[in-house]
């Protein structure tokens, strides 16, 4: 081989070496860039993955608490609307059970669970308009009801049976709207319904007639009443009338019907007058003032007075004579007018010193002076029938108008009344009394006595309504009469 040869074969194994040695380094280096990328890819990949993680993390726990905060928010209402369902059903169940025991639809004992609340009685100072007002119906009533139930038993197609309503059996019973039907097809002298309604209230506040849970008194409803005979304890309720009793009750009804008729109105009054104030209807409120009207005790009172009286003024009646109606040394309560029968005055130390009667009152001046009783009122007839004004609303309106009012009595009786005119701004008034009732003589005589020789203002209503009026309760020859004596 030459030389030239040998060099060339040297420096080919030169760039072979050289490029092996080139190969090998650029591996080593490629390894190491491996190795770090690896590396790298491995830091940023954990750090992703954390970062990805705590991402995660915190993205669930946000989803949670919102989650959370969403679902109380939605439970909230939920319950609440849950809780007052219960209560409305409740309260319903509490509404529908006390409709069928008024109605005499409801058993006669409420089992021990029952969670509804038990009716507040009536205090004595509301007397109970369902409960008679004697202790036993006088022998009138109970052969006008007789002859009344004896004609229902024997007709067919009458409304008086037997129901068993929840259980429980109730005899020869009937709604009040079915026996108002009865009765008005009954009497030709019964025009309305009102009438009749009034006619059968007249029984029941005797006790002849009974609703079934003597919660209501009669009432133009479907409220299930029945007659005494036919309660627990009372006459045999079964079988039909015989002949003999069925002409009897024939005979009487015609003289029972109208004596129930004259019966009706007061009776409905007396009921009325029964009933708590809120529970008074518009016309009923009427009613009872057309009657205050004319009672003496109040005359002197002012219409308006006189209406307010009539949505607050109470009926109440005791059976029994030698019932203290209040003792001396009281406190006073109320105001009493007599409506029926009479009772006795008894002060310590003297005994009975005075009777009252039918139209008078008493217990006034222990409100007006607020004193105790300065005597005991005891009852000296059977079945009293009184009006009483409590004293809270007596001070709301009589009080000012009894302070103020003087009374000129002769034997015992009102002969002249005068009310204290109150001063207004801007009005003068030269008399200090103005009339509110009197006898024609003794109006006349103030008249003369307080205006003659004296200059007349332009405002004198008593003289203005004495000669507008004068003619209808003194005649023009009366009047001068009166004059000359």
């Amino acid at each position: 081989m030459s030389k030239r040869e040998q060099r060339e074969q040297r420096r080919s194994g030169q760039f072979v070496a050289n490029d092996e040695a080139g190969f090998l380094c650029k591996l080593l280096r490629y390894r190491r860039h491996s190795d770090s990328d690896k590396q790298a890819a491995t830091s940023t990949v954990a750090t992703t993955t954390a970062t990805t993680t705590t991402t995660a993390t915190n993205v669930a726990t946000s989803a949670a608490v919102k989650l959370r905060r969403r679902v109380q928010r939605q439970q909230r209402p939920q319950s609440t609307a849950f809780e007052m369902s219960n209560k409305n059903k409740e309260l319903m169940n509490d509404i529908i059970t006390n409709c069928k025991l008024k109605n005499g639809f409801g058993p006669g004992v409420q089992p021990a669970a029952a969670t509804s609340p038990t009716k507040r009685p009536l205090s004595p100072d509301h007397p109970n308009p369902a409960l008679p007002i004697t202790e036993t119906p006088s022998p009138a009533m109970n052969r006008m009801g007789w002859a009344l139930r004896t004609l229902l038993v024997v007709d067919n197609s009458s409304c008086l049976k037997d129901r068993k309503v929840s259980g429980k059996l109730i005899r020869k019973c009937a709604p009040g709207t079915e026996l108002v039907d009865w009765l008005v097809n009954l009497a030709p002298i019964v025009h309305t319904r009102a009438q009749a309604a009034g006619m059968w209230q007249a029984l029941l506040e005797e006790g002849v007639l009974t609703h079934v849970n003597k919660e209501q008194p009669f009432k133009d409803k479907c409220f299930l009443y029945r007659f005494r005979l036919d309660e627990e304890g009372g006459a045999p309720a079964a079988g039909i009338p015989q002949a003999e009793d069925l002409n009897a009750a024939n005979e009487h009804i015609r003289e029972a019907l109208s004596a129930l008729f004259q019966r009706g109105p007061d009776a409905t009054l007396r009921m009325i007058l029964r009933k708590p104030s809120h529970e008074r209807t518009p016309e009923e409120l009427e009613l009872v003032f057309e009657e205050l009207v004319h009672i003496a005790a109040l005359s002197h009172l002012s219409t308006s007075i006189k209406r307010e009286l009539s949505s607050i003024i109470v009926f109440e009646a005791h059976a029994q004579a030698g019932t203290i109606l209040f003792n001396q040394g009281d406190e006073g309560r109320s105001w009493y007018i007599l409506l029926k029968g009479s009772v006795d005055v008894v002060i310590h130390g003297k005994g009975t010193v005075a009777t009252l009667k039918t139209g008078d009152d008493f217990g006034k001046l222990a409100l007006i002076n607020d004193a105790p009783r300065a005597a005991t009122i005891v009852l000296k007839e059977n079945n009293c029938h009184l009006l009483r004004v409590d004293k809270e609303h007596f001070n709301r309106i009589l009080r000012d108008v009894e302070a103020n009012t003087l009374r000129l009595q002769e034997h015992g009786k009102d002969v002249l009344v005068l009310e204290r005119v109150a001063k207004q701004r801007g009005q003068h008034s030269a008399f200090k009394y103005t009339v509110m009732s009197g006898t024609p003589a003794k109006m006349l005589e103030h008249l003369l006595e307080t205006r003659l020789g004296q200059t007349v203002s332009g405002m004198d209503p008593f003289l203005d309504d004495f000669l507008l009026t004068h003619i209808v309760f003194m005649p023009v020859v009366q009047l001068v009469d009166e004059l000359a004596n």
